[in-house]
C-alpha cells in the first residue's frame, strides 16, 4: 500500500480512543467501593456480634487510618502504573504507609509487653480474619482491576502487587472492626502475613491476568 493511500484510509478509517479518566479521578470511585464495602459489612458483623468489642485507642485509630491512607495510595499507585510514561517510583507513598502501619503495631505490641507481660506470638491464632481478608480482597478489588485492564500495564507485577495491597488495607480494617484482637502482634502476624501472601502470588501471576486490552474491551 501506498503511503498517500494508508494516509487516506487512516483519516477515513481511524477512530478517536476514548480517554481514561485521571487516575485520581478512578481512584475516589474505587474508594467509595471500597468504603461502602468496608461500612456494610462491618454494620452487618456488629449487628450479629454479642458486643462490639473495639476499644478505640489513640494508637488503633491511627493503626485504622494509616491502613486507610496506605490502601488509596496503593490504588492511585496502581492506576497511574498503567498510564505509559508515569513515574516508575508509584510504589514509594504505599510504601511509606506500608510501613508507619507496622511500626505502629510493633510499638503497640512494646506497649502490651510493658502491660502484660507477654506478646501471645504463637498462642493465638486467626484463620477467621485470613478468610475474611483474602474473601474481602476479591470483592473490594474486583473493580479495581476491571479499571486496570483498561490502562497499559507495562510492570504487571508491580501494578498486581499495588492493587492486592490496596484492597487488603480495606479489608484489613474491616477485620480489625468485626473481630477485636487482644494483642497487636497477632495482627501483624496474621494480617501482615495475609497481605504479604496475597500480594506477593499477585504479583507472581500478575502477568496472565493483567494484558494490554483490545478494541473490544475498550
Amino acid at each position: 500500500m501506498k503511503t498517500d493511500d494508508l494516509i487516506d484510509r487512516l483519516g477515513r478509517d481511524a477512530t478517536m480512543a476514548r480517554p481514561l479518566l485521571a487516575p485520581w479521578i478512578r481512584t475516589t470511585l474505587w474508594t467509595v467501593w471500597a468504603v461502602s464495602y468496608l461500612v456494610v459489612v462491618a454494620m452487618m458483623m456488629f449487628a450479629v456480634m454479642s458486643s462490639a468489642g473495639v476499644t478505640p485507642t489513640p494508637l488503633y485509630l491511627v493503626q485504622q487510618g494509616v491502613a486507610l491512607v496506605t490502601g488509596i495510595m496503593a490504588a492511585r499507585a496502581a492506576l497511574a502504573s498503567v498510564i505509559p510514561g508515569a513515574t516508575n517510583r508509584v510504589w514509594a507513598m504505599p510504601a511509606i504507609g506500608a510501613g508507619v502501619w507496622a511500626l505502629s503495631l510493633l510499638w503497640a505490641g512494646v506497649l502490651d509487653l510493658q502491660t502484660f507481660g507477654t506478646l501471645v506470638m504463637t498462642s493465638q491464632s486467626d484463620w477467621p480474619c485470613v478468610v475474611s481478608m483474602t474473601l474481602g480482597g476479591l470483592v473490594v478489588g474486583a473493580p479495581l482491576i476491571w479499571m486496570l485492564r483498561r490502562g497499559a500495564p507495562l510492570t504487571p507485577s508491580l501494578t498486581a502487587f499495588l492493587a492486592a495491597l490496596a484492597a487488603l488495607s480495606f479489608t484489613n480494617i474491616e477485620a480489625c472492626l468485626t473481630r477485636p484482637h487482644a494483642f497487636a502482634l497477632t495482627v501483624l502476624l496474621w494480617h501482615g502475613g495475609t497481605v504479604a501472601a496475597v500480594a506477593a502470588l499477585c504479583a507472581f501471576t500478575g502477568g496472565r491476568w493483567l494484558r494490554w486490552p483490545t478494541l473490544a474491551t475498550r
